[in-house]
This record gives structure tokens, sequence and C-alpha cells, in this order.
């Protein structure tokens, strides 16, 4: 059945009415997620937060409060959980769902084939919705470990030259992990949906919704570095994120996916080391 339906997809030269339905649902979800990122992606709950530091007599005073502030403008900071998740959420529909077409539609081929011509947009949707719920979940687990992160070392990162080796280190951590035996392995699961959807196959709407939720994890293991990346480059920087949605979009689907996504490492790494270097030279 595997080969017949790789079959079918090879002569298939234009996409079914059901996949014309997926497609305009996936394109509409991604533009509404980037239009409201570009309209409330900026920190905009910054705005308005001032020191008036005019009427202060004691220049000693004076003093330590810029220390103060000097501190805190290099020390990283978590938003809020309510902020946070709700906004990570609406950035994955953004990001990951183009990545995933190839295989929501390999999954609407075969449901449908299993279903004997019967709609099968339902379960489609639902594996869309798993998809998107694990990518809710890492976003939790990204706030908590976060916070526990910037709770035990943030008072520690109180110069520019610490807050350079905090970021060194998360891209030279990406770049190491972008050449594992690991990543590869969850690349290929996403590289060859057909094989994923076939060897993963769970009957009814409740296994279309844990399948989607099993190519979250897949998913996840592959572009779990590329998004932590996103951190000290800009959260919510548009420019960023549409890099990596490209980049992660062809090392899915592209023929040569594997080379760019070890590309990516590579380039991670060297960014790394020279902010390393930078940080180091600047402390001495």
């Amino acid at each position: 059945m595997e080969q017949q339906i790789a079959q079918g997809q090879q002569k298939k030269k234009f996409l079914s009415r059901d996949q014309w339905v997926i497609l305009i649902i996936v394109v509409a979800l991604t533009l509404v997620a980037w239009i409201y990122l570009a309209a409330n992606g900026s920190d905009s709950d910054m705005a308005g937060m001032s020191m008036d530091m005019t009427g202060a007599n004691d220049p000693s005073m004076d003093q330590q409060m810029a220390e103060r502030l000097g501190a805190a403008a290099y020390k990283p900071t978590m938003p809020g959980f309510s902020m946070f998740v709700p906004m990570w959420i609406i950035m994955c529909i953004g990001m990951m769902l183009p990545t995933a077409v190839p295989m929501f539609f390999t999954y609407h081929t075969v449901s449908k084939r299993r279903a004997q011509g019967g709609s099968a947009i339902g379960p489609t949707l639902l594996f869309v919705l798993g998809y998107v719920l694990l990518w809710a979940l890492f976003g939790v687990a990204c706030w908590v470990v976060g916070t526990l992160i910037i709770n035990l070392v943030g008072d520690l990162i109180t110069s520019w030259a610490g807050n350079t080796i905090g970021v060194a280190a998360i891209f030279l951590f990406a770049g190491v992990y972008q050449l594992t035996p690991l990543k590869n392995a969850c690349l290929k699961g996403c590289q060859h949906p057909l094989q994923f959807v076939m060897h993963k196959w769970k009957e009814g709407m409740g296994g279309a919704l844990l399948m989607g939720m099993r190519h979250g994890i897949e998913c996840i293991g592959c572009c779990w570095a590329l998004m932590l990346v996103l951190f000290p480059l800009g959260m919510m920087n548009l420019f960023w994120m549409g890099i990596f949605t490209i980049v992660m979009f062809f090392e899915k689907n592209a023929k040569y996916g594997t080379i760019i996504s070890k590309m990516a490492g590579v380039l991670f790494l060297i960014a790394g080391g020279v902010l390393m270097t930078v940080s180091l030279i600047g402390m001495m």
C-alpha cells in the first residue's frame, strides 16, 4: 500500500479539493499569526517605563542608581507565563505550520484511502491540532526551564561581557546539536512523511490527534535548537523568524535538507565562537 500511495502522489499534478481546503486553512492561520505578531510583537509592554533622576540631590545616590540600571540592562529576563505561552503558540503557528504542509497532505492522502473515498478533512485537522498542541506544551516547558535558569544565574549576569557569554553558549550548544545523530534522526522523520504516516498509523479521530502529537515530538527534536537561538536574537523579531522559518522548511522538505541543517550548525558554532572570544577579551 505504501508503494501504491507513493506512485499515486508522483502521478498527481494538482491538489485535490480537500487538500486545497487544508492548504487554505493552514495559510489563513499562518497569515493571521504573522499579522498578529507584526502588530503586537514589539516591546510595547515596556513603553513608558522610565526613571526620573532629576530630583536626586545626592551624587552617590545618582551613581548607585546608574549602576543598578546598568546591571538591569544586561540581566536576562523571562516574560510572565500568561504573556509568553500565548505568544509562543502564535509564533509556532506562524513558523511551524508552513514547514509541515507536506506531512499534512500525506496524512490526508493515506486517511482518505483508508476511508475508501470518504472525507478525511476532519482527521487531518485533528492531526494538525495535535501537532500544534505538542509545540504549545514545549513552549510551557521552555518557560519553566528558562525561568529556573534565570532565577539561578540571572543575578550573575550584570555586564555586557557576561550577557554575551550566555548568548555565545546558546549558539555553541545549538550548533553542536545540529551536527548530532539525534538531530539527523529527527530530521529524517520529518523528511519522509509517507514513511512516518504508514509506520505510525493509528485509527480513528483520537488516533489522528495522537499521530499529530507524535509528529510534533519528531519536529521538536528536529527544530528545538533553531528555536532556542531565537531567544537571544529576539523571540518576536519578524526578520529572524522569517529566516528561521525558511531554514526549517528547507531542512525538512528540500532534497539537500541534511546539508542545510549541518551548514546552520557550522554557522552557529562560528557565531558562538566569535561571540565567546569577543566577550572573553572584553573581560580582560
